[in-house]
């Protein structure tokens, strides 16, 4: 398996835009070395991130209108370090300023560990975050009244975490943890909650990465129809319910 800086690659869907690599990371190296105010990178973001990155997050935009009229909360479920959620939290707070809607996302903040990946494309360690600091991040953001982060082992908390609030409804739930047991653990319970109209993406699907999130949901949902937004490399697929 090729490995280029710092990633291990597999043969089939990840290295499809491999032609791009060095002309990116050749990008990523020079806008390193440029004096460039670090406020710039915030307030004229579209200026530096690449294609790809805006692209996962028009994806993700797209998915969350989808679901804006059903009633329920939105689930992250695999924070890392808050992209998606905090992506999330952001659309609430400027399509639902008024209404209850809240992010809620799901992780335990210790990343892949040895011997327990899925893949050998996935990194030791892969994911790892920290969740004091996305948590400093959220309240410098002003964000704690509508994004609520939960540190927890989904393998076995997540009957204890819904029995606890059983009110908890969705209308959006983002699959974003990767691995076959995690996935199969909690997808049932976020299923069951996830309102019909709902939309459940999956940000792997079908992706050489992750191959247990695959076999997870087809043994979870065998008879289910999954749609792709067709412009996206990521997430690969969604679930209308």
């Amino acid at each position: 398996m090729p490995e280029s800086q710092g990633h291990i690659y597999g043969k089939f869907e990840s290295v499809k835009f491999n032609h791009r690599r060095d002309e990116f990371y050749d990008y990523v190296n020079h806008i390193k070395q440029k004096d460039i105010p670090f406020e710039d990178f915030l307030y004229n973001f579209t200026s530096y991130v690449g294609h790809m990155s805006l692209n996962r997050v028009l994806t993700l935009y797209e998915l969350y209108k989808k679901s804006q009229t059903v009633a329920g909360h939105v689930a992250d479920v695999g924070v890392y370090k808050g992209a998606s959620s905090f992506l999330f939290a952001k659309l609430i707070k400027i399509y639902e300023s008024e209404a209850l809607t809240l992010c809620h996302g799901f992780d335990w903040f210790q990343g892949q560990v040895v011997g327990e990946k899925d893949s050998k494309l996935t990194l030791d360690a892969g994911y790892k975050s920290n969740y004091d600091d996305i948590l400093e991040l959220v309240k410098m953001q002003g964000m704690d009244n509508i994004l609520k982060i939960h540190n927890l082992d989904l393998r076995v908390d997540t009957p204890r975490f819904f029995e606890e609030n059983s009110h908890l409804r969705f209308k959006l739930v983002n699959m974003d943890c990767g691995k076959y047991d995690v996935v199969k653990a909690s997808l049932p319970f976020f299923w069951e909650r996830l309102n019909k109209g709902g939309v459940m993406i999956f940000d792997q699907y079908s992706h050489e990465q992750a191959p247990g999130e695959t076999a997870a949901i087809h043994e979870c949902l065998p008879d289910i129809a999954i749609k792709t937004i067709p412009n996206s490399w990521t997430p690969t697929a969604y679930i209308v319910k």
